[in-house]
C-alpha cells in the first residue's frame, strides 16, 4: 500500500515535471516576471525622449517673473531624471512659430485684477498630465505667493507662513512608536506581494487536480488504477503531488523575482532609467532600521512560521476541495462550473485587503480574516500591516486543521463514491449516503 502511494505520488509529481509545457510556461513566466521588473528600462529601450529637459518659455506682460520662474523649477520633482529649463521671451508671435516641431511650452503671463495674472498654455505637441498638472500647481503657488506680497504684510510674517510646520510625532501610550508606525506602511506593502503570487498559485493548483483527475475518468483509466490501488492512496497522491508541485512553482516564481532585481541593479548601475532605481528611493539599510526599532524583526521569527504554515493548510484545503469535486463531475466542463465557488472565496480574500486600508480596524473584516479559505489571502496582510494580531492568524490555523480534517474524513467518503461514477444520475444522493456510513 505504502509503495503503490509513493509510486501514485512520485508518477504524478514527475508527469508534470517533464511535461514539455512546464518547461514552456516556465520560461514565459521567467521572462514575465523579469520583464516586468525592470519595465521601465524595457520601455526606454525601444525608444522615446522620457526623460527629454522640461523647457517652459515665458513672455511676461507682468511684473511677477522672477516669482513666477522660482516655483516652475518645482516642476522637477515630479519628474525622475528630467531637467527643467525656463526662459524669458520677448516676442510673443516669434516665440509661438519656435514652438513648431518640438515639446516645448509657452507660458504667456497676463495680469489680471481680479486673480493677481492669468496664464495661457500654448504647445505644438500633447503634454502629458503629470507635466501639466505640476506646472499648474507651481502657478498656483506663484499666485498664492504673490497675493501675500501685495498684501503689505510684514516680511517677518511673510516668512512664517511660506515656511513648513514642523512636525514631532509623539504617542499617549509608551508602547508605540513612530519606527512601529512606519514598518507598518512597509509591512502593508511587501504584504501584497506575498498574497497576489498565493492567489495565482491556488488558482494553479485546484486547475491543475480537476484537469489531472478528469483527464483519467475520461479515458477510463480510473478504473485500471482504482482496481490496481485504494482510491485513498490515489486521493492522497494527487493532493500531495499537486502540493509539492505547486510549492516547487512558488519557489521558483520567487527565484525569477530575484534574478529580476539583479537584472535591475546590473542595468541600473551601467545606464540610468526613467525611473530611479528602487534603492535610490528607498534606503535598504534604513528601512532595515526602522523594522528593528521597531521590534517587527524580532517578531519575524515566529510570524513567518505561522504565516507558512496558514499557507501550506489553506493550500491543503484547496486542494482536497478540487479532489473532492473533480471526483464527482464527469467532465471539465462540469468541473469548471463547481469550481468557480472556490474562486470566489478566494477573490473575497483579496478584494478584502483593499478594503481594509479604508476601513482600519473594522471587526468585520478581522473576523472575516480568520475564516478558512479567506484567511490565506487576508490574514498575513492583516497581520504584517498592524490591523490584527497573531492570536487571530493562531485562530486561523486552528480553523483550517478543522476544515482539513473534515474534508479528509467525510471527502474520502465521497471520493471513493464519485471516482468511478460516470453518470450524474442520483449522484447527490449516493453521496449523502456514503458520508452517512461510518
Amino acid at each position: 500500500m505504502e509503495n503503490k502511494f509513493k509510486f501514485l505520488t512520485k508518477y504524478s509529481l514527475l508527469k508534470k515535471l517533464k511535461n514539455k509545457w512546464f518547461l514552456v510556461a516556465n520560461i514565459i513566466v521567467a521572462i514575465i516576471v523579469i520583464g516586468l521588473v525592470n519595465i521601465d528600462s524595457i520601455v526606454k529601450f525601444f525608444g522615446g525622449d522620457f526623460n527629454d529637459d522640461i523647457k517652459i518659455n515665458i513672455v511676461d506682460n507682468t511684473n511677477y517673473y522672477e516669482e513666477i520662474k522660482n516655483n516652475l523649477l518645482n516642476v522637477s520633482k515630479y519628474s525622475s531624471d528630467s531637467k527643467v529649463i525656463i526662459k524669458k521671451v520677448s516676442d510673443e508671435n516669434k516665440a509661438k512659430k519656435n514652438l513648431a516641431g518640438t515639446d516645448d511650452i509657452l507660458l504667456i503671463i497676463n495680469n489680471d485684477e481680479e486673480n493677481i495674472f492669468n496664464v495661457e498654455f500654448i504647445t505644438d505637441s500633447y503634454v502629458d498630465t503629470i507635466t501639466y498638472q505640476a506646472i499648474i500647481s507651481c502657478l498656483n503657488n506663484a499666485k498664492s505667493n504673490i497675493a501675500l506680497v501685495n498684501s503689505n504684510i510684514d516680511q517677518n510674517e511673510l516668512l512664517k507662513i511660506s515656511k513648513e510646520v514642523e512636525i514631532t510625532r509623539n504617542f499617549i501610550s509608551e508602547d508605540k512608536s513612530k519606527d512601529e508606525e512606519s514598518s507598518r506602511t512597509i509591512l502593508s506593502t511587501l504584504s501584497l506581494i506575498i498574497v497576489l503570487p498565493c492567489f495565482m498559485l491556488i488558482v494553479f493548483l485546484v486547475q491543475m487536480i480537476g484537469a489531472e483527475i478528469n483527464e483519467e475518468k475520461s479515458t477510463r483509466g480510473m478504473e485500471i488504477i482504482i482496481g490496481n490501488v485504494s482510491a485513498k492512496a490515489h486521493f492522497f497522491s494527487k493532493v500531495l503531488a499537486s502540493n509539492i508541485f505547486v510549492l516547487l512553482q512558488g519557489g521558483l516564481l520567487i527565484l525569477y523575482g530575484a534574478f529580476g532585481l539583479l537584472v535591475r541593479k546590473f542595468i541600473s548601475q551601467s545606464n540610468a532609467s526613467i525611473v530611479k532605481d528602487v534603492a535610490s528611493q528607498f534606503n535598504i539599510s534604513k528601512i532595515f532600521n526602522v523594522l528593528t526599532n521597531s521590534g517587527v524583526i524580532n517578531k519575524l521569527g515566529y510570524v513567518i512560521p505561522l504565516i507558512l504554515i496558514l499557507i501550506v493548510l489553506s493550500f491543503l484545503a484547496y486542494s482536497l476541495l478540487a479532489g473532492i469535486l473533480a471526483s464527482v463531475t464527469t467532465n471539465m466542463e462540469n468541473y469548471q462550473q463547481l469550481q468557480t465557488p472556490l474562486m470566489i472565496i478566494s477573490v473575497i480574500g483579496y478584494y478584502l485587503i483593499l478594503l481594509s486600508a479604508a476601513f482600519p480596524g473594522a471587526i468585520f473584516i478581522k473576523v472575516i480574516s480568520c475564516i478558512p479559505l479567506i484567511s490565506i489571502s487576508l490574514a498575513p496582510s492583516l497581520l504584517l500591516s498592524g490591523e490584527v494580531g497573531v492570536g487571530i492568524i493562531i485562530v486561523g490555523i486552528i480553523l483550517l486543521v478543522i476544515l482539513d480534517y473534515i474534508l479528509i474524513k467525510y471527502g474520502l467518503k465521497i471520493y471513493k463514491v464519485g471516482i468511478l461514477n460516470y453518470s450524474e444520475n442520483d449522484l447527490w444522493k449516493k453521496m449523502f449516503k456514503a458520508v452517512k456510513e461510518k
